[in-house]
Parts: C-alpha cells; structure tokens; sequence
C-alpha cells in the first residue's frame, strides 16, 4: 500500500487517549463520574540482574500472576514457568514466593524503636518498597485534594504490614520514608500538608503545554492557527486575525499559513508557557531519576507511584531517557495516577465565554488535552507498568497497584558467558496455565565502559546521597543510633543530640606514621514532618587507634546536635568509609512534644559517667546502648521542663520511678515521689543511681513520674532496658 503515513506509538496513544475521554465525556450523565479505568498494558518491567565481581552471577526475575479477575496466583511451581534470555531457554537454578498478602507476614513491633540498627539487614527477607511521587508541581490546586485520597486509599488498602514506603514530593517539601503500618498515621500528615502547585493562565488566554511545545518546537503551524481562532474567539486582541469568512483575510491567511508564519502575541505565548513547562519537567524528571536511584539496594519489589496531573512527552529532554534506563536498571516498575481525572474540553472551550469555538478543532482540542500526559504515560508504558487515566475513581486504580504484587514469585537463572557490551538483553517469562503476568523485560549486560551518573550539585556526593534517598538500609558499615530530645533553646526549639555507634572492625585502617588510621564521610539529616524543616550535617571523622587485631563488634560512638521543632522528626544517619567506598545508614523516628506543657528531656540510660578536670561529680555519658550488666548499677539522669512557678516564682515538681518487668510486671524497685529541688535558675534536673543487684537477666522497663504541685498536671515516661551476662552487656 503505497501514498501512507506511519503513526507513531506516542500519536496513537494520543488518538486512542482522546477517543476513550470523548466517550466517557458522552456516555456520563451531567454531575457523574465515570467508573472506567484504563486496562494495564502487557509490558514488562526491566531490571539490572544480580552482579558480583563483575560477572553476572544470577539473574533474578520477580514475576506477578493474576488470575481473570486481577488477584494474585499463588500455589505455582518451578516446572510451570519457562525463562528466555535472548530467545535461549534458561535453567531455573533458584524458586522463590513472595507472599505478602495480608496475615501471610509478621507483624513488626507498634512502639517505635529507642534505638535502631542495620544489623538485621541481611537476614531480611525479600517484600515490596513503594515510593509514591506526589508532584505536586504538575497538579493544579482543584486536584490536589483528589489526588491525596488515590494515596491515603494506597495507603490503607493497598499496603501490607512490612511494606516499605515513601513519600517525596517534586517540590523537595517532603521526602518521609517508614515501614507500614507502623508509619502510615506520620504518612498521611505528610500528605495533609501538600497542595498543588501549578497555577494555570485564565481561561481566555490559556495554551497548553502541548500546544506550545508544537507551536515552538516543531513550529506546527496547525496548532497556532487553532489557538489563534480560539483566542479570536474569546475576544484577545491579535495582529493575524484568522475570520475565515472574509475572502480576503481569507486569502492573506493562508499565504501566512504556508509560509508558517505565527501570529507574534501567540508566538510570544506559546514561548512563555513552553519555558515554564520544561521547568516543571526537568524538575519532576530529577526527582524521579532520584527516587528511582534510591532504589538500588534489596532484592525488594520496587514499584514507583506518580501521582500527577500529568506532563508532556518532551523528546528535547535527555532526562526521560535517563529515567527509563534508569528504571530498568534497579527493576523498577513506574505507574502512573493522572489526578487530572477525565479530561473534558475544560474552562479552555466553555460558552462562558461567548461563543464556542469552531467545531472543527473540538476532536484536535480533547486530542491535545490528553497529551499533557502522554509523558508521564509513556515512562508508565516504558518500565512495564500502565496508567489509571480517564477516569474520576482513580483510587481504586491506586489500591489495584499495591494488591497485584501482594504475592510473586521469585526466578533465578544463570545467563552463561554473554557479551561485555552493556546492551541490554531482553527476558520472557512463559508460563503454564491462562494467567496474566508481569515480570521483568530484561537486564543490561556487563560492560568496561563506565557508565554515566547523573550530575549532582557542587558539593553533593552521590553515594552519601545516594545512601540518604534509600527507603532501605545500607549495611555495609555496622551502625546504631539514638537521639536525646534536652532543654528549650531559641525560636521554639528544642536540642536535639543524635547519638550514633559505627562498627569500626569493618573499616579499613592504613598505617599513618606508625598508627593505623581510618577516615568516615557522616552524613546526618533530621526532617521534620508537619513542615519542610530538615537540617544537615556533613562532617569526617579521622580516628587513631592503637595498632593490634580489633575485636568484632568495636563501637566507636560520636554526637550530632540539632535544634528541632516540636513536633515528629525523621533522622537518618549515613556513614561512609572513604578507603572501600563501604557504606552504612539507619533511619531513627523521634518526637519533640510541645513547649508549652510538663515534660520529660529524654531519660538518659547509662551505667557511664564521665569526670571532667575540675569538675564536681559524674556527667552520664551519652550512649545508644540498652544493654547493662547484671549487678552494675544503672544511670538514669532526665530533666523536667514546662513546669508553673509558685508565688516565690520557682516550680514545685515531685518524680519518682518504678522498676518493673517489660510488659507490666510486678515491680522489682520502687522509688517513691520526692521533690527536685530547682537550681537558682529554676532548673529540674534529676540523676538516678539504680542498682541492678540481683536482678536476672531479661527485659525491664524504668516508670519515671513527674507531678507539677502547683498545677497537679502529670506526666509518665516508660523507658525499656535489657539486663544481660557481664560477658554480653556491652555488645
């Protein structure tokens, strides 16, 4: 068939988009929803395989199956798939289901941690990590509100206990990672805070990104001819007029058409908008190239959540290839949630105006409408996953992604000798029976070349930030970390000391004039959660030790300080050792209570006390260990704040605690309430001298209790300990 004209994936997708909106548009009853849902397309996504010593070593291939109404398949075998690598049969060498649906896992403890640790990484077992994108830089105000149900309805419905999730918006004013369900209350106030951030021209004189990316970039004249009747229309004053009645403005137009020629406020316009949408895309597409970078660690099924009203498919932009290779590579599927719901020819063609415009562009206008997403669908089509558009019920489209991969399999095979080349090679999963299945479309092979990262600000080390972005921890460096919230400082603010051990045995030392040294790159960060407040602290630690052989574990402990708002706070702690590039991070949730009431600084547990040169008395050393030793006596020094001042305008504050095994168990020591007698200041301050005597080993739990006399407010503050051996206490 000759005299054709080849359509390209991108225009089809607007053509058969702009067809599925008009009819939602005609079959909705005025003031309805539509309840359709665009169906998931059959490609896969594609990952970087399993690589050691730089030879492939297995390749991994997680894979969903769904029965004909979507829910996950379970009760499969190794015999009933087959792999291709290239075309070429692969031996299936290791088996794995993930099951994940709920009551199939355990629950994770509801107190948060007082301390945390990277130790157990390695011994976890493969589940789900979810980051969801909220871009709030492409969603208009109006959506906003529709778009953060679609994730509190994720949230709710289509996590499990033990997903790992995080929350980052486009803007950089939120980034909150945490384990599910745990997490889920401090994710939804994330969510509460952000809004959309786009703010669209009035109606009349409106462009849409689309329309001015063809109008500069591709000079679609086509394009500017119908926003120029469009504008006419709305009564904007222009210096082409297009009033095709008129013969002779007739003929004058269309000499201007052919020789391409754009009416200048129009052109002026288009270049205006177009400016501002590449903006708004290189922005979003760096936080996603980001988040999907974060992804690397784990055997985790990884899926990115983009909820959006959407962005354009810009081909002028090397960052959406970079996202796709980059997906690809960490086998991460990206889906898309168009908050913009159903596209109707919106306020831009709405007799409100006046008249409405020529009915020839109603079918190019809807056409265009949709592909202010096309991009935003393509990276979706591209890394295997598909988008939930054209439709009003896009929550449920939300729940859908998390409850698909509730269960999957787990395949592993070794692809042979294969080329250095860094192509990448594509994968098939078969399998026996009538399922539908997702799994990964292939890897890239080793190469010699390097392969390019993306560029950082000055400054900004990619590891360090690398480590920092992860929803996971990095366990090459032991780690564990506390933090002490102490006295009101300035601007509503609180101290905060964030207390970190770093396994040394597993740093590299080199000899330094007879001494074996070591350098650490730490990186802290404490976020705040009800707002954009986050504060960050790089700093390198040299240390010296004494030559010999180290013991393992040998904690070597440091201190950051912090000054937060009340409130809930993440810190995240990453340690690298710049001789192996080895690199460690643990993620603490802490609280700051409010200024304005009784409270408790955080009780200080210890058997350590420190004897300043001239000073009087013991200072309790800082410690993230919960661990003591049977017979030793333990520390305990906390402070009061918030308390009335009596008429000789000093507070009047009685504490006494109760020892107790963990759980409420009989108690084993108690002491009763006696006042704290303030310093000059008014200060409250208390040091504890508890002995441990006796006690077998086993979990405990201090009961301190504050009483303001003059007020007769009360406060409780449960602390948890361990009582071990001598040989293990300080482990």
């Amino acid at each position: 068939m000759s005299g054709g004209r080849r359509v390209s994936p991108a225009h089809l997708r607007r053509l058969l988009s702009a067809v599925a909106v008009l009819a939602a548009v005609l079959a909705a009853p005025p003031g309805g929803r539509s309840q359709s849902e665009a169906e998931p397309e059959s490609a896969v996504p594609e990952a970087v395989p399993e690589i050691a010593g730089g030879e492939i070593e297995q390749v991994t291939v997680d894979v969903v199956v769904l029965d004909k109404k979507g829910r996950p398949v379970t009760g499969l075998t190794q015999g009933d798939f087959t792999v291709l690598d290239e075309g070429e049969p692969q031996e299936i060498v290791s088996f794995e289901l993930i099951d994940r649906q709920p009551g199939a896992t355990d629950a994770l403890p509801e107190a948060r941690p007082r301390v945390v640790t990277n130790l157990e990484v390695a011994t976890e077992k493969p589940g789900r990590t979810f980051v969801i994108l909220f871009d709030d830089i492409h969603i208009a105000p109006l959506n906003a509100q529709p778009a953060k149900a679609a994730v509190a309805a994720f949230l709710d419905r289509g996590v499990v206990e033990g997903d790992r999730v995080t929350l980052v918006a486009t803007s950089g004013s939120a980034w909150w990672s945490t384990r599910m369900k745990r997490g889920r209350d401090d994710l939804i106030a994330v969510l509460q805070r952000l809004d959309g951030r786009r703010f669209l021209e009035p109606a009349t004189e409106r462009i849409t990104d689309y329309e001015a990316m063809q109008i500069v970039e591709y000079r679609n004249v086509l394009v500017a001819r119908r926003v120029q009747r469009r504008m006419e229309t709305y009564g904007t004053a222009l210096q082409q007029p297009f009033d095709e009645r008129d013969a002779a403005n007739r003929e004058e137009a269309w000499e201007l058409f052919q020789r391409g020629v754009v009416d200048p406020y129009v052109e002026s316009m288009a270049s205006r908008t177009y400016l501002q949408a590449k903006t708004r895309l290189r922005k979003s597409l760096e936080a996603i190239e980001r988040v999907v970078e974060s992804l690397t660690e784990g055997r985790d099924k990884k899926a990115l959540l983009l909820v959006s009203d959407g962005f354009i498919e810009d081909k002028t932009q090397p960052a959406l290839k970079r996202v796709i290779e980059a997906a690809r590579r960490v086998n991460a599927t990206l889906y898309f949630i168009d908050s913009g719901g159903l596209r109707a020819l919106s306020q831009m063609y709405s007799a409100e105006f006046g008249v409405l415009p020529d009915s020839r562009d109603t079918m190019s206008a809807i056409a265009d409408l949709s592909a202010e997403g096309e991009g935003s669908a393509a990276l979706a089509d591209d890394t295997g996953g598909f988008s939930i558009r054209n439709t009003n019920a896009f929550d449920e489209g939300a729940v859908r992604i998390g409850r698909e991969s509730q269960s999957y399999y787990l395949l592993g095979y070794v692809p042979g000798d294969i080329p250095r080349d860094g192509r990448f090679r594509k994968i098939k999963v078969k399998i026996n029976g009538d399922y539908e299945i997702r799994a990964r479309g292939g890897y890239y092979a080793p190469s010699d070349t390097p392969q390019p990262q993306r560029a950082y600000k000055e400054g900004v080390d990619p590891t360090l930030q690398g480590a920092l972005d992860a929803a996971s921890f990095a366990d090459a460096i032991p780690l564990r970390m506390t933090a002490f919230v102490m006295e009101p400082t300035g601007l509503e603010r609180s101290r905060a000391f964030v207390v970190a051990d770093v396994d040394i045995s597993a740093v590299a030392f080199a000899d330094v004039e007879g001494s074996p040294v070591a350098s650490l790159e730490t990186l802290a960060v404490v976020a705040h959660r009800d707002s954009d407040d986050v504060q960050r602290k790089d700093q390198t630690v040299d240390i010296r030790r004494r030559p010999g052989e180290l013991e393992s574990p040998t904690w070597y402990s440091f201190v950051r300080d912090f000054e937060i708002l009340p409130g809930e706070h993440q810190a995240k702690l990453v340690v690298r050792d710049t001789a192996t590039d080895r690199v460690g991070s643990v993620v603490l949730e802490l609280s700051a209570p409010p200024r304005d009431q009784l409270r408790f600084s955080t009780p200080i547990l210890t058997d350590i006390l420190n004897y300043p040169p001239g000073g009087v008395g013991g200072i309790p050393a800082l410690i993230t260990r919960r661990t003591f030793r049977s017979g030793a006596p333990l520390y305990c020094r906390f402070d009061v704040y918030g308390a009335a001042t009596a008429p000789d305008g000093m507070p009047r504050v009685e504490a006494g605690y109760t020892l107790r095994r963990k759980g409420g168990g009989d108690a084993v020591d108690i002491a009763l309430p006696s006042r704290i007698e303030p310093t000059s200041l008014g200060a409250l301050a208390r040091l504890l001298e508890i002995p441990l005597n006796g006690l077998a080993p086993g979990e405990y739990e201090l009961v301190l209790t504050a009483r303001d006399d003059v007020t007769g407010e009360s406060r409780e503050r449960v602390e948890p300990f361990s009582v071990a051996p001598t040989a293990s206490a300080r482990r």
